[in-house]
């Protein structure tokens, strides 16, 4: 039971829209967006004016405030700390984060209206320091737009899909270009974050959802289902996957689920089987509806975000707790992890030398750069000793 995204037919698909508008622009935007979206745009940014006057319901705007709270303290608590060391005396090194200048926050607009995903994408960015950040977002819901306002963003663009990936990544007459792209998106818009990585920084390719949920017989039947269906909401795409050492709880989720494509239910023999089969499969979230989630904790390697307990749902991760859920998906929590305030930051190395660090370190520029047949590195450093 072996995650994995399957892009095969999506990057073609992608690497001729994102081409496209590398070399047309807006025009490509435009027309990309009437043949996937069918409509025609008169422009691609949203006026300023329109975000000021989105309105949504007053409960809406407590909510975004709340999450907008959560994310920004659990997020300011991931500052890495500048480091500098001396390693031999007149030699100074350091490593310093700073702030990536520009950041693309892609908001999908399909069967979902995801504003908690700008928040969880567009926060993090201002708590580094980000000094700028442009939005693309298809058919920009008032929500989202609302969003924007209650974050300080004025900048949007009512684009989506692979066209929306290459205009952040390569520019248009409407769009510049961005350092790094963010957010999660559907298969296509995977794709292209993949293919114009080489240009532009990604955060990793967050596709379709997914949960895995570990279960024993202490877990509520009706709270598992309550997860599966929560999950396999987002599109036909995800998936959610029940693996359990009882059979009991089996039957009655499936009692409760009935027939639907989306929602895998295993039995299995013992727990050892049910971790190993999920750190296998390596989930987006991962449920442990376990009688002692702590142990089980200790023994998960594989997922991108872990909720602990009968009352540890996914959704929580979604909306509330101030986590992040932009979390890899098809597999690749075996090797990254979700986004992050690390994401927004760069680390920069400094180097300081005074001629006494030059000699401690000559010999050993000298024997390296001979053996690795660079012999002009050595010179650039015998230089600083010639007359």
């Amino acid at each position: 039971m072996r995650g994995g995204a399957n892009l095969d037919d999506a990057i073609p698909v992608a690497a001729e829209i994102v081409a496209d508008v590398r070399e047309r622009g807006d025009a490509a935007l435009l027309d990309w967006t009437e043949k996937l979206d069918r409509e025609r745009l008169t422009a691609v940014r949203v006026p300023a004016e329109r975000i000021a006057a989105a309105r949504v319901d007053d409960d809406v705007v407590v909510a975004i405030r709340e999450l907008a709270r959560v994310v920004r303290e659990f997020h300011e608590l991931q500052r890495p700390h500048d480091i500098a060391c001396e390693p031999y005396p007149g030699v100074r090194t350091e490593r310093r984060y700073l702030p990536l200048g520009s950041v693309g926050v892609y908001v999908p607009g399909g069967r979902a209206t995801l504003p908690s995903s700008l928040v969880m994408a567009a926060v993090p960015a201002q708590v580094a320091g980000v000094g700028r950040i442009a939005v693309c977002s298809p058919r920009p819901a008032e929500v989202v737009l609302a969003t924007a306002r209650e974050l300080g963003i004025d900048e949007v663009y009512a684009v989506g899909g692979a066209q929306a990936i290459g205009a952040l990544a390569y520019g248009t007459e409407s769009i510049a270009s961005v350092d790094k792209i963010v957010g999660p998106g559907n298969r296509w818009v995977t794709a292209a974050k993949l293919l114009v990585a080489s240009r532009v920084g990604i955060d990793l390719p967050a596709g379709p959802s997914e949960v895995l949920i570990v279960a024993d017989d202490t877990a509520r039947a009706d709270w598992v289902a309550a997860d599966l269906r929560a999950q396999a909401e987002h599109g036909p795409d995800s998936e959610t996957i029940l693996v359990t050492t009882s059979g009991t709880l089996a039957g009655a989720v499936r009692a409760l689920l009935g027939d639907n494509p989306q929602i895998r239910i295993e039995v299995v023999a013992s727990l050892d089987e049910a971790l190993a089969r999920s750190d296998d499969y390596a989930p987006e979230h991962l449920q442990l509806m376990v009688a002692d989630p702590e142990a089980a904790l200790a023994r998960v390697r594989n997922a991108g975000a872990i909720f602990l307990g009968n009352e540890g749902s996914a959704v929580l991760g979604d909306y509330a707790a101030g986590t992040n859920h932009v979390l890899p998906t098809g597999g690749l929590a075996r090797g990254s992890g979700g986004l992050g305030l690390e994401a927004f930051l760069k680390p920069v190395e400094i180097v300081r030398a005074t001629q006494e660090g030059l000699g401690h370190m000559r010999a050993v520029v000298a024997a390296l750069s001979r053996v690795e047949g660079l012999p002009l590195h050595g010179a650039a450093v015998e230089a600083r000793f010639g007359a």
